[in-house]
């Protein structure tokens, strides 16, 4: 997964500014269904992760 992110992100521009990647897999991660996936954002400044 981290690979194929990396590939995306240079894709679509992110990679020179620099992205973040979030995990999530889990019913406390908001989850009704048990899986992992990976979000890839980026594009502007991003916050502080919480």
């Amino acid at each position: 997964m981290l690979v194929a992110a990396s590939r995306i992100a240079a894709q679509e521009g992110l990679a020179e500014g620099g992205y973040r990647l979030v995990l999530n897999s889990g019913r406390d991660a908001g989850q009704e269904v048990s899986h992992i996936h990976m979000h890839i954002l980026g594009g502007g400044p991003l916050g502080p992760i919480a």
